[in-house]
This record gives C-alpha cells, sequence and structure tokens, in this order.
C-alpha cells in the first residue's frame, strides 16, 4: 500500500472517528444540562394491606349473623378482617426538574391523588327464619390528597436512545382527607333507637370526614427515557412510596335517612340528630378519664369528642408514564 493510500485512509478514520464524537457529544449536549418539565400519569396498587382503621364503633370485619326476629338474638355465621390500603389508586400531576450534569439532576413534583373506594367496615344480618335482611351496614373510605415530591435523579450517562435512571426523594402531603361513607339499613330497631328511642327501624347515610397531621413520607423508582423528538422524550418508572398518615379530626359532613316510629309513622332523619361529641372528634396519641370520651365521668354530649388516632398508609407500588419536555 502506497504512502498516499495510507495517508487517505487516516484521514477518512479521523473524518469517521470525528462524525461519531460529534453525534455522540450532540445527543449528550440535549441530555447534559438544563430545565425540562414531565407530565406524568400513573396508577399505583396496593404494598403489604393491613386492617383499616375503626369507623368510630365498627371494627374493620366483615360480619354475618342471623337475627331471631322475636327477641333480636344474633347467631354468629362468619366473619373475616377486613385489609387493605388507601394507597392504590391513580395519579396526575407535573414535574419539574434542572438537570446540573449527565449524572445528576434534581426534580420537584405537584401530584393528585385518588385512591380507590375501600370497604373498611360490614355487617350483614339475616333473619333467621326467611333470609330476609334485618340489618345491613357498610362503610366504605376514599382518600384524596395532594403531595409534592422533591428528588435527586441519577442518570446513566449514554449517548444511545434507552436511557435509564434511578431516583429517590420525599412524600410531603400538603392538602388532603379521608372521606367515609356509612350506609345503614336497620329494621331490628337496634341501631335506630340510638338515634331516637321511639324508633323501631332506620334507613341512613352518614358522610364524614377525617383531616391528617402533617407527614412526610418517602419515595425511590427506577426508570428510563426515550427520546422521540429533538426536545421530547418518553419515560416510564416503577415507583414504590411509603407514607403513613395519622388523623387529627374528624367531622361527621352528612347524616341524614328515615326513620319509622313504633306507630308506623316515617320521620326524616338530619344532621340536627347528630350530638356535638359525635359529630366532631379530635384525635390523640393518649385519652384518659379527663378527655371527653363516653364512659367517663366528665363525658358532655355539647362538646366535642375524644378518640384515640389511627393511621393509614397512602403508599404503594405503582408505574408513572409521561413526557419529558425539555427548555
Amino acid at each position: 500500500m502506497s504512502m498516499r493510500l495510507k495517508l487517505e485512509t487516516m484521514k477518512k478514520l479521523i473524518l469517521s472517528a470525528v462524525l461519531v464524537v460529534a453525534a455522540v457529544a450532540g445527543a449528550m449536549a440535549q441530555e447534559v444540562r438544563g430545565f425540562y418539565l414531565k407530565p406524568t400519569g400513573s396508577y399505583f396498587l396496593k404494598v403489604m394491606p393491613v386492617e383499616f382503621p375503626n369507623v368510630g364503633e365498627l371494627q374493620p370485619r366483615d360480619r354475618v349473623f342471623n337475627i331471631n326476629p322475636l327477641n333480636g338474638n344474633q347467631t354468629f355465621v362468619s366473619e373475616e378482617a377486613i385489609t387493605g390500603s388507601f394507597g392504590q389508586g391513580w395519579r396526575a400531576g407535573v414535574t419539574g426538574g434542572f438537570r446540573f450534569s449527565p449524572v445528576v439532576a434534581l426534580e420537584m413534583g405537584v401530584n393528585y391523588f385518588q385512591s380507590d373506594k375501600q370497604t373498611m367496615a360490614r355487617q350483614t344480618g339475616y333473619n333467621q327464619n326467611n333470609g330476609a335482611t334485618l340489618l345491613s351496614i357498610h362503610s366504605q373510605g376514599q382518600v384524596k390528597a395532594i403531595d409534592l415530591t422533591p428528588t435527586l435523579v441519577f442518570h446513566v450517562p449514554t449517548s444511545k436512545n434507552f436511557r435509564p435512571y434511578l431516583k429517590v426523594g420525599a412524600v410531603l402531603p400538603v392538602y388532603g382527607y379521608l372521606d367515609i361513607t356509612t350506609t345503614v339499613n336497620d329494621q331490628t330497631g337496634a341501631i335506630a333507637s340510638e338515634i331516637d328511642p321511639g324508633l323501631r327501624a332506620v334507613q341512613l347515610t352518614r358522610e364524614e370526614r377525617v383531616e391528617p397531621r402533617p407527614t412526610i413520607g418517602f419515595l425511590g423508582a427506577a426508570g428510563f427515557s426515550v427520546p422521540i423528538g429533538s426536545k421530547v422524550s418518553f419515560f416510564s418508572e416503577i415507583e414504590y412510596r411509603n407514607v403513613s398518615v395519622s388523623s387529627k379530626e374528624k367531622e361527621i359532613r352528612r347524616f341524614e335517612g328515615t326513620g319509622t316510629t313504633i306507630l308506623g309513622t316515617q320521620v326524616p332523619i338530619t344532621i340536627n340528630d347528630v350530638p356535638t361529641a359525635q359529630r366532631y372528634t379530635d384525635y390523640h396519641r393518649k385519652i384518659d378519664r379527663n378527655s371527653n370520651v363516653p364512659g367517663n365521668a366528665n363525658y358532655d354530649e355539647n362538646r366535642r369528642g375524644d378518640d384515640l388516632r389511627s393511621y393509614i398508609n397512602i403508599g404503594g407500588l405503582g408505574m408513572n408514564v409521561g413526557l419529558k419536555l425539555a427548555f
């Protein structure tokens, strides 16, 4: 091979190398530094479900029993603990980020979360003679929340279209509540008489809202992005969240239905039939003989009631998908 041919070959190799380096540098330049936005949608599944907290005096049980219509005596049929998590549901949000280098970025997300409705307590009593339902109680809960998620993102620097990364951070719920809806159909008088001693049956709906205390949770995720344009990428993540929330206070916001008197007259049931101590509840880490709870000597149904705190988890395992818009 002549010297001139060798020089021409070397020039071609050098030019090819320069072009490859330039292409890689151009691809990396889009991911090295700068701001971006990530509109996101996701669905989360429950992880390690636990028993739900009590709904007033109702324990998290699915109880079935027969009732003697003559004397009201109950015969046990079955009972099952009700477990689950309010972390199961969908999220939607937007995340802003800044990439400092090919490896590290900082993100802050704002997300709206709505859990699936979860059964928290259920009781069903059947007439032991004919199987007709004499007592039915069903409580369902649903969480709605807005949270902030500051996170650190660690990318694998690469010029390939498949770009994996890991991220860790915190979950800061800034607004939210647990709504519980309880429907009651009582033909035995057991619950009806507690509302009014003159009632022998009642059908009603009760809605209560539990406000949470401030808390902080943890999140970790693994994901990847794939460019679909010069400034747009598709991304997908598997994310785990662990967020435990305790109750602060509760208010019964709706209490309405129809009661049947001993004489058979139907009368309306309204929220005015609920004493203050039952309508409003303050939750505490500890209650004692000075707390406003039924059975204490100083119990006053015209003051806000007291109860022990309960806890729920709004974390879970989910998949996030969306677009990454670079600026």
